[in-house]
């Protein structure tokens, strides 16, 4: 019998979580508990939707300015933790 996408997830996440301090386990579930309290949750931009213009470091910590990046085109833009 075939598990469910969320079943594998959870499974997933379980596992990975038997390996990671307790400290750190605490640090992220609290980090998920303050964005669930501030709403943006609830409010996602939906499919289509333009984003607010931005400015964020990229990998090198350098500001990328997104109106600048579309002058040249559509955006795309990749969130990634760490710098592993």
């Amino acid at each position: 019998m075939m598990k469910s996408l969320q079943a594998q997830l959870d499974a997933i996440k379980a596992k990975g979580a038997a390996n990671v301090p307790a400290d750190v386990l605490a640090t992220m579930k609290n980090a998920m508990e303050e964005l669930h309290k501030s709403g943006i949750v609830e409010n996602p931009l939906k499919v289509g939707a333009k984003a607010p213009a931005f400015a964020l470091p990229n990998g090198s910590g350098d500001i990328i300015r997104s109106d600048g990046l579309l002058q040249h085109g559509p955006l795309v833009v990749l969130f990634y933790r760490g710098k592993w």
